[in-house]
């Protein structure tokens, strides 16, 4: 049996008195494409910056490809484990060549010319490359995001993590970001929150449900957007899911 790539253990996390995750325990195996839905405030952000270490887990522990992550180096791991935000994190003062070309020369010690390759290279597959001399405030913010994917993808992560990579788009440009996201499917390993839902039905191999620090329900799209079985998941999809059909 394959051991999974990601496996979290009764993972807690509190802000102060406050308990954000309550004794999540979950895997991820390889190649899988997991979208984390729920709430405003259930967790799913923070069980994200989790796994990274971005956020360091009050309880438990998780471990990547059977290592637990606090072992693991912090740039070392970011490398692997790589992070698409919902606000870009673009450098501004870099163009978007620079911007994915920067990660590669510090933490990969590539040099200059293998960094600009690679950059080219997933500019092109997320359709940026045209705009490889342009500064972040010179483009969309679908531009933006997508660069910052390609950024992600320059670090040749093991695991990309997706953070509401739309929520800070207007409406005509998610369905470009959603698209980028879906063709990477079979390439890596990805955990993605999202309020998407038809897009969770689409490309997700598992779709978690969280509500109030807790995973509720982990299950097949089409299980768990057809016959959730726990009462707190079928009232959120009563709300949200409106007009979709799965």
């Amino acid at each position: 049996m394959t051991q999974p790539i990601i496996s979290m253990e009764n993972v807690s996390k509190l802000f102060g008195s406050h308990e954000v995750l309550r004794g999540i325990t979950m895997s991820v195996k390889k190649g899988e494409v997991v979208c984390i839905i729920g709430p405003s405030g259930s967790g799913k952000s923070t069980l994200l910056r989790c796994v990274n270490l971005l956020e360091r887990p009050t309880g438990g522990r998780i471990l990547f490809s059977s290592h637990d992550t606090r072992e693991i180096p912090l740039a070392k791991l970011h490398a692997r484990i790589g992070m698409v935000f919902q606000q870009f994190n673009l450098f501004s003062n870099l163009t978007v060549l620079q911007n994915c070309v920067v990660g590669q020369r510090k933490v990969l010690g590539r040099s200059q010319e293998e960094a600009e390759d690679k950059a080219a290279f997933f500019l092109e597959r997320v359709n940026m490359l045209p705009f490889r001399d342009a500064r972040p405030q010179q483009i969309s913010g679908g531009q933006k995001q997508r660069a910052a994917i390609a950024r992600a993808l320059c670090m040749e992560p093991e695991v990309l993590l997706f953070d509401e990579p739309t929520s800070a788009l207007d409406p005509e440009m998610v369905d470009e970001v959603l698209s980028v996201i879906a063709s990477l499917k079979g390439a890596l390993t990805m955990m993605i929150v999202t309020h998407e839902m038809a897009f969770a039905g689409d490309a997700a191999d598992r779709v978690v449900f969280m509500d109030d620090g807790l995973l509720v329900e982990d299950a097949p799209p089409a299980q768990l957007f057809k016959d959730p079985q726990n009462a707190r998941t079928r009232a959120f999809l009563a709300r949200t899911m409106r007009g979709l059909n799965f």
